[in-house]
């Protein structure tokens, strides 16, 4: 499953890189650009990353009670509340019809959590995870005006986390980070944006890696008979 998602990432970006690079090769040979093009920059709540925990929702059979060791230095510490960036995205795309944009976000989100000592209430580590996620996306413009657009698009593409993990055990490797690649999906159901060359936007009905809600600015470069507008 994994495999195949990797693959349709894939050719999403080649789907966008190939839009990218005719309208490159229409401005050297013309001097102008057929197509307008966005720069997007967002704040995602609630992204979904690969740090939730999925043993809530699976019983192990071969399930190892922790140590008394374990236990005692469990014990002498305690988790505190998990702070979180959200999503923070930075997209280009381009127009390849009044309709139909191709594009693509590159996101990041960081959390982390500090751990602290049962006996004294003071800081003793921080646990961390820093994700990284590249999305190519399909916008579709279902009303399209000089100020206003609305939306819908997906987005499918690859995504990694890093987590340096907090270990209440005596093993020396157990808190060593480790890596985790996985998908980057996000739907959008409503996107509105108001704004000519300079437009804010927002998006709702929206789940996946960029954020269930998602706010933003960005501005737009349009053609005009003489080539980009300044």
């Amino acid at each position: 499953m994994f495999r195949k998602l990797l693959i349709t990432a894939a050719l999403a970006t080649i789907l966008v890189q190939t839009a990218t690079g005719q309208v490159n090769y229409r401005y050297k040979k013309t001097g102008s650009f057929p197509a307008e093009a966005e720069i997007r920059f967002s704040h995602g709540l609630l992204p979904l990353t690969y740090d939730f925990d999925l043993d809530l929702f699976s019983w192990d059979c071969d399930f190892v009670p922790p140590s008394v060791t374990d236990q005692y230095y469990g014990a002498q510490s305690y988790r505190g509340n998990r702070y979180n960036t959200g999503s923070l995205n930075i997209g280009h795309s381009v127009k390849v019809a009044k309709w139909l944009e191709l594009g693509a976000t590159f996101s990041y989100v960081g959390s982390y959590q500090n751990i602290y000592s049962s006996l004294d209430n003071r800081v003793i580590d921080r646990e961390t995870s820093s994700s990284l996620f590249f999305t190519p996306t399909v916008r579709f413009a279902w009303f399209n005006r000089e100020w206003v657009r609305m939306y819908s698009s997906v987005g499918l593409g690859v995504g990694v986390m890093v987590k340096h993990p907090y270990s209440n055990s005596q093993s020396a490797t157990a808190a060593e980070p480790y890596i985790e690649w996985g998908p980057s999906i996000q739907l959008t159901g409503f996107g509105i944006s108001v704004g000519k060359r300079l437009f804010w936007f927002t998006e709702v009905q929206t789940v996946g890696t960029l954020g269930v809600f998602i706010m933003g600015a960005g501005f737009r470069i349009s053609p005009d008979k003489r080539g980009w507008r300044r």
